[in-house]
């Protein structure tokens, strides 16, 4: 009888959202000390260097070989580099070709899209906090910002590795 009573009773909210934290938390330490975890974060960041280098190089072509204005030339840059960057994140990083590629996109774009939206808003904290004039500086501060959301996202969402 106490198994049928116990079993019908609810924690309170607050010792349920301890219970989500700790088991949160577990995840988490697993994760950081998982190896195939430790291979896929430099696999990650090799990609993401290559990606940085990739949008750098545009942005810095499109701003001021081809005149582009600034935000224009950020968004189209990250546009191209997030390109290469699913690309050798699908096959390479965390070779996620159990699922089909249109919807990884999807949700690699989605993450990308906010990752994105996350980088910009850094990138114009940085331009108003002084770096107005070194702004290729401030697009790669903005993205190192925002990289370790990026691959939790990525990992989890994404590819589901």
């Amino acid at each position: 009888m106490s198994d049928d009573l116990t079993s019908t009773l609810e924690l309170p909210a607050s010792a349920q959202a301890v219970s989500r934290a700790r088991n949160a938390y577990d995840r988490f330490a697993y994760e950081v000390r998982h190896p195939e975890n430790h291979k896929q974060v430099v696999r990650f960041l090799c990609v993401g260097v290559s990606g940085f280098l990739l949008n750098l190089v545009l942005f810095t072509l499109l701003l001021n070989v081809l005149g582009v204005a600034d935000k224009v030339a950020f968004v189209l840059a990250a546009l191209l580099a997030a390109t290469s960057n699913f690309f050798w994140n699908r096959h390479w990083t965390f070779s996620a070709k159990e699922d089909h590629p249109v919807w990884q996109a999807v949700r690699f774009y989605t993450v990308s899209l906010v990752v994105m939206l996350c980088a910009t808003g850094i990138y114009a904290l940085l331009l108003d906090a002084g770096l107005k004039k070194e702004k290729t500086a401030a697009d790669g501060i903005a993205w190192v910002i925002a990289t370790p959301l990026s691959f939790a996202a990525q990992k989890l969402w994404s590819f589901k590795a």
